[in-house]
């Protein structure tokens, strides 16, 4: 039996979580090796089911195993597994470490570099995007990596400042990666590669986002990272679940603090209450609380952006109003709605107009 279909077996297999597979793997020294093991040898581990043989036996469809390894082999998805000496390190110190990591691009950072994490609410304002990108922008000098979920919001502002400045950022998705959810974030995902991070995700091709995949997906995101930041965030939310398990991982953990009234606001405010989270009340009190060295400063030439005619006729448009939507602006325009979400999109990463919730663009 090849490894990596013993370990997705493991992973597929009813009554077994990472913890167990990685206890049966520990014991019998691989994955293939359980299957060939003895049940009263596998149900003797601590903590192991009694009826550890009758779970391998009846509770793995190996046709399932086998269309998954086809969709790796077929469409060059990476994996690497908690045997593997690529497996990014900060992760093996978990109790619930992903057995299987699914990747785009390359991981190779996660190991080489230190990793933070900024997260925040779906429903970002113009202050905490803006937040986002002084941090980023600052943070891009002291040679770190960023993880953040994916989702709309704080998360997508930090891989999209990411991307603006060459960081290396990794989305850690709480789905499979046959797919990009949400699909608004498609064209922000495809750019991560190119910084040398990429998409991750524990889960099997075909996965859909489940509400429950999420917490699994944030416990990644904590695990990878040394330090954990949140800019907002309401009292509930993925958020600070993110902030809970780094605070549990005795990771560095910050928050942003916000006036008491605003509602993404309040749950970064509780974190600092609860002692839970130092306060972000500078960024080069971050970066000092954050231990990372001050490069040396180097006087960098003035850049000036090239515009296409394209973006150039949007931009006019966008600056013509305060605020207006994607639809507006299409129809203004008369380009597609796809054209036009394309050309914004370059906008963004050349940091001229800042997209908003609810596909609201403004000139920055």
């Amino acid at each position: 039996m090849e490894e990596l279909n013993a370990i997705i077996g493991l992973k597929m297999c009813d009554g077994i979580g990472d913890i167990t597979a990685n206890k049966l793997i520990s014991f019998c020294g691989s994955a293939s090796a359980v299957f060939e093991e003895k049940s009263r040898h596998l149900s003797s581990i601590p903590g192991v089911p009694a009826k550890i043989g009758e779970l391998l036996k009846e509770n793995i469809v190996w046709e399932l195993v086998e269309k998954e390894v086809d969709y790796i082999n077929r469409n060059n998805i990476n994996y690497v597994t908690l045997l593997d000496r690529e497996y990014p390190k900060n992760l093996l110190s978990i109790d619930c470490a992903p057995l299987l990591l699914f990747f785009t691009g390359t991981i190779e950072k996660l190991n080489t570099l230190p990793c933070i994490s900024i997260v925040g609410t779906r429903h970002a304002t113009p202050y905490g995007i803006d937040m986002v990108a002084e941090l980023v922008a600052c943070l891009q000098e002291h040679n770190i990596c960023i993880v953040s979920g994916l989702a709309l919001g704080i998360d997508v502002a930090a891989h999209k400042a990411s991307i603006r400045h060459s960081v290396p950022t990794f989305g850690i998705v709480g789905h499979g990666l046959k797919t990009i959810y949400p699909s608004a974030n498609k064209a922000a995902a495809e750019k991560l590669v190119e910084t040398g991070g990429g998409i991750v995700s524990e889960f099997f091709f075909d996965e859909i986002p489940n509400r429950e995949n999420f917490p699994k997906r944030n416990r990644i995101i904590a695990g990878l990272s040394f330090a954990t930041i949140v800019v907002e965030a309401a009292k509930k939310g993925g958020a600070l679940i993110t902030a809970d398990l780094a605070y549990a991982y005795k990771r560095k953990v910050f928050a942003v603090p916000g006036r008491y009234n605003d509602k993404f606001s309040e749950g970064c405010n509780e974190l600092i209450k609860n002692g839970k989270a130092l306060p972000v009340l500078s960024i080069s009190s971050l970066i000092e609380d954050l231990g990372l060295k001050r490069p040396a400063v180097k006087a960098s030439p003035t850049v000036e952006v090239q515009l296409t005619s394209e973006e150039s006729a949007l931009l006019q448009i966008i600056r013509n109003s305060s605020k207006i939507s994607l639809d507006n602006i299409s129809a203004i325009s008369q380009l597609c709605i796809s054209g036009c979400a394309a050309i914004l999109f370059g906008l963004e990463m050349k940091g001229i107009i800042r997209n908003l919730p609810g596909k609201i663009y403004e000139a920055c």
